[in-house]
């Protein structure tokens, strides 16, 4: 095990083309292929409520975001740091999806728009950031400094809406334990990826938090799938 570095990047060649980080391919490509299945699961099943409508973008984004994950990290040979950057840019609205769907439970109108501005102005400044960094920081020479901003924002994004709206409809009904259960799970991922924690070569910080993340979807599934069940989302909420 190796904790605040890395090991050497696996490298394979594969078809005439040298893939790197082979592992973290895999773990992204299970990522995005449980994501999209249970987006399409949820489009066959709920699609009425402003709440399943943001889930279901989150799904089918996250699934796009991860598979582009996948060729940022087998990649990385030809394209650098450069190769993350559609993986990190999709990576924003996915947490903002999350939120909006959380925020959609508010039944206060009040409470319900200061909420939904600060979601949208804390996603744009986000991308301000980002963009910040991205024009003054060679990001060949520091490839995880861009993705400092969107870490702090799945953070934050995640615990605040998932988490704490979460645990707060879950005093209302227990339905909601499965989606703050997932926020328990997924949230340590950022941390796995910024110290570093890398149990093995072929099972680095990246194949850990990518099964943190994944294991954390299927809580978000599990729990929206209870929620609904349980008719919360035909009630009048007020938090």
């Amino acid at each position: 095990m190796l904790i605040g570095q890395d090991f050497d990047k696996i490298e394979i060649e594969l078809f005439g083309l040298i893939i790197q980080e082979p592992n973290g391919v895999i773990s992204d490509l299970i990522m995005s292929v449980v994501s999209c299945i249970l987006g399409i699961l949820l489009i066959q099943k709920y699609k009425k409520t402003e709440f399943e409508k943001w889930w279901i973008a989150f799904f089918v984004l996250y699934g796009i975001s991860a598979f582009l994950g996948a060729f940022g990290h087998g990649f990385y040979h030809y394209f650098g740091a450069l190769g993350k950057v559609p993986n990190w840019i999709t990576g924003i609205p996915i947490i903002y999806f999350i939120e909006s769907a959380m925020i959609s439970l508010i039944s206060d109108l009040t409470r319900k728009k200061i909420f939904k501005r600060l979601a949208i102005w804390k996603m744009v400044l986000v991308y301000l950031i980002f963009t910040l960094i991205y024009l003054t920081i060679p990001i060949h020479n520091n490839p995880k400094i861009p993705f400092l901003p969107i870490a702090f924002n799945t953070i934050l994004g995640v615990t605040l809406s998932a988490g704490v709206l979460g645990y707060q409809f879950y005093k209302k009904e227990s339905a909601f334990k499965q989606i703050v259960f997932g926020v328990i799970v997924m949230v340590p991922s950022a941390f796995v990826f910024l110290m570093k924690i890398n149990p093995a070569q072929w099972f680095d910080k990246n194949d850990l938090s990518h099964l943190l993340l994944t294991a954390g979807i299927i809580f978000f599934y599990l729990g929206i799938v209870k929620v609904k069940k349980s008719g919360f989302l035909n009630q009048q909420i007020t938090t």
